[in-house]
């Protein structure tokens, strides 16, 4: 019977783990030599058209909220949502316990001011004549002077109480002050109205729907591209197929901050011949900031290489590596991109155009379709520098 010693398996067990990771660590060092530690791609020439996004609602250009100056009971209502209607129409009729017998009363009272008026003119003009032939004293005659100017300025005041009170029975009928088509019926028959603190309104009329507007929160980090008369797209809930045009008008500069989120009012004029849009639908919207043709673009992933990592490659392949000479480089923000020159990587400072999609236009002329970007690099992780160090040879990488 063959009898195992302990130390001989033990010893035999670790050759063979010794063996098998040397034969892993041969593997990992071939596929690091065999992989490739970064890629290049060529600009290419595209049209691009950046657009910024945003969302908003609907409203009426010319939105009025007709209220009431006097106070009430509705008494009638004669229109209703969505009527057309014209200025000077009577849209309701409230009744504040009076009517028009202040109206009576007062006129009344102003033809017996005026008749009184009329009788004493007359009669004094009888006592001008009298007064002129030394007929009555100046006494008399100063004090009958005196009673006409009281009495017109009785008439004046009962005039005007009369306008107030025809003013104030006038107001009982809401009228329209414009054309337009009604958009909110807001009051009930039998509703008290207030005109004071706490006024009701009864009607909103949009003068023109026709012509509308879009308002629509644009995010900061966007707004400094938006511009007025930019042209807009946008589409609606209520018909995602479709997509309607509009324009920018106007840029609030109010912010708007919900949830530690600033945006901006943008306010677009919209077209509406055919009514098929509503106030208070909602909009996406996307404006034209900015557009290119025929231009030189790069993915957007070059504007992204990261330097410290693509130095450790230049190291390994024994290229060469130039950076911007620029000092603040790690300071300021500065768009940038890596390109091939031979064997040597070479930073470049680029102004940036347009943006759309994975693409982005550079305006430099020292660009173009033949220039080598770096677009990818390989990560060199902590692993793969052990290796190099574990198998490089004196004057490697691994060296130091």
């Amino acid at each position: 019977m063959i009898k195992f010693n302990n130390n001989r398996i033990l010893l035999v067990i670790a050759s063979i783990c010794i063996i098998l990771s040397g034969m892993y660590f041969v593997f990992k060092k071939n596929k690091i030599v065999e992989q490739k530690l970064f890629k290049t791609e060529n600009p290419k020439r595209k049209d691009l058209i950046q657009y910024v996004k945003a969302s908003g609602t609907l409203q009426a250009k010319d939105q009025i909220s007709i209220g009431s100056l006097v106070a009430g009971k509705v008494d009638k209502i004669l229109v209703d949502n969505n009527d057309f209607v014209k200025k000077g129409q009577v849209l309701a009729i409230l009744d504040n316990g009076i009517g028009d017998n202040a109206v009576k009363r007062t006129k009344a009272e102003l033809r017996q001011a005026e008749e009184n008026l009329d009788y004493y003119q007359k009669f004094y003009k009888r006592q001008t004549e009298l007064f002129k032939a030394n007929q009555i004293s100046k006494d008399l005659f100063e004090q009958q002077t005196k009673n006409l100017e009281v009495l017109k300025e009785q008439v004046k005041q009962i005039k005007a109480t009369l306008k107030i009170n025809v003013e104030g029975y006038n107001n009982l009928f809401i009228k329209s002050p414009e054309n337009g088509v009604v958009i909110a019926k807001e009051i009930n028959l039998g509703q008290m109205i207030t005109s004071r603190l706490d006024a009701t309104v009864l009607f909103i009329i949009a003068k023109d729907l026709k012509c509308m507007e879009a308002h629509v929160d644009v995010d900061e980090a966007d707004v400094g591209l938006v511009k007025e008369k930019q042209d807009v797209t946008f589409t609606v809930d209520s018909f995602p197929f479709l997509h309607f045009d509009a324009t920018v008008k106007q840029i609030r500069y109010l912010a708007k901050i919900v949830d530690n989120i600033v945006t901006y009012a943008t306010i677009l004029d919209v077209a509406n011949p055919d009514l098929k849009l509503r106030p208070g639908m909602t909009t996406n919207v996307e404006i034209k900031v900015a557009q290119a043709k025929n231009s030189i673009v790069v993915l957007n992933k070059t504007l992204r290489i990261n330097s410290k990592i693509l130095k450790k490659i230049a190291k390994e392949l024994n290229y060469g590596f130039e950076r911007i000479k620029n000092e603040t480089i790690s300071k300021t923000k500065i768009h940038n991109l890596w390109i091939l020159e031979g064997q040597k990587f070479k930073q470049l400072e680029v102004k940036l155009g347009a943006k759309e999609g994975k693409y982005t236009q550079i305006l430099n002329k020292n660009i173009n379709e033949n220039t080598k970007i770096v677009s990818e690099i390989a990560q060199i992780d902590k692993e793969n520098l052990f290796l190099k160090q574990f198998f490089s040879k004196p004057g490697t990488i691994g060296e130091k």
